[in-house]
């Protein structure tokens, strides 16, 4: 049965090139299949080292190790912190820890300008907290005073004296420093009148009662303090009176005579007015105002008493006042 044979011949032939092949298998062969059958190493089993009978599948001793980042998304990573701009400084991932903080800036002080600066912010802060009465102040004044007269025949009058009692108003003009005050004063007035003749001893007196509207343009300092004001001044006259006594010698007798409303006055005066004074706590205050009419006193076309015709009067009046303002 020769072609058995030829069969039995060839089976036992590959029998043992397999046999041959196991017992002389190189470990460089394959080193990546043995390191996946014996737990990421390279070297052969030599039955020390038996696998965990309790690992089941191909994984068995395999030691893991952490993913390792692609080329690709470490660049990206790259290009998201170059693309962190100053204005990012708040994003956590844009925080540079090893920065050092940035320097404070140094603070330069102007005495002009930052002196403004505080004005206007101490002017705003005391029209909040103060309202409508910082902006527009409502006051009462009371002065006293002196008058004279100038002009022609003005040397017979002696300085005379008045008084004065008002309301007054101050409203902002323009700049901060500046303010318009007006007023509407009732006051009373007494010019005295005194002359010697070869003939006669005269004397008399005049008296007003008058409405004055001051109007002025004012400038005022710091915090209100200092001021001073210049502007014009109308007076009206609300009445008047006048006296005249006379006392003559002749022969060696002696006559008085008494006249009354003699020496008339006129009803409207327009003059300029300057005034200065100092304001203490937004509130308290004094003034020196100085008033000069250009309107004659006397009314010349009514005037009765032959030793003042021709008389060109120019009154003139200077009154120390304290005020209250709110």
């Amino acid at each position: 049965m020769p072609f058995k044979s030829h069969i039995f011949a060839i089976t036992t032939l590959l029998l043992c090139a397999t046999l041959y092949a196991q017992n002389s298998y190189e470990s460089e062969t394959d080193s990546a299949w043995i390191a996946a059958q014996n737990g990421g190493r390279t070297e052969l089993n030599d039955g020390n080292n038996e696998p965990n009978p309790d690992c089941v599948g191909d994984g068995c001793g395999e030691t893991a190790f952490a993913p390792r980042t692609s080329a690709a998304q470490t660049s990206a990573n790259e290009e998201d912190e170059e693309d962190c701009t100053p204005a990012d400084s708040a994003n956590p991932d844009c925080a540079d820890d090893t920065a050092e903080a940035p320097a404070k800036k140094s603070v330069t002080y102007n005495e002009d300008s930052d002196a403004l600066y505080v004005n206007e912010n101490r002017e705003i802060y005391r029209a909040r907290k103060e309202g409508f009465y910082t902006s527009i102040n409502l006051g009462f004044r009371l002065a006293g005073g002196v008058d004279l007269l100038f002009g022609e025949k003005a040397d017979t009058w002696n300085p005379g004296y008045l008084g004065n009692f008002g309301i007054f108003l101050r409203i902002p003009f323009g700049a901060q420093s500046f303010r318009l005050m007006t007023a509407l004063d009732f006051s009373y007035r007494r010019y005295l009148y005194e002359e010697t003749t070869d003939f006669s001893d005269n004397e008399a007196y005049v008296e007003m009662y008058m409405f004055e509207i001051p109007f002025m343009f004012r400038y005022i300092g710091e915090d209100d303090g200092f001021f001073f004001g210049v502007g014009g001044d109308l007076g009206l006259k609300l009445s008047g009176s006048s006296k005249f006594e006379q006392e003559t010698s002749v022969d060696g007798k002696t006559q008085k005579d008494k006249r009354e409303k003699t020496i008339p006055t006129n009803g409207v005066e327009l003059g300029a007015v300057v005034d200065f004074g100092f304001i203490f706590n937004s509130h308290f205050g004094f003034d020196i105002r100085i008033v000069q009419y250009f309107s004659n006193l006397v009314d010349e076309a009514n005037l009765a008493e032959p030793t003042l015709f021709d008389s060109k009067l120019w009154p003139f009046n200077a009154t120390f006042g304290v005020f209250y303002q709110f």
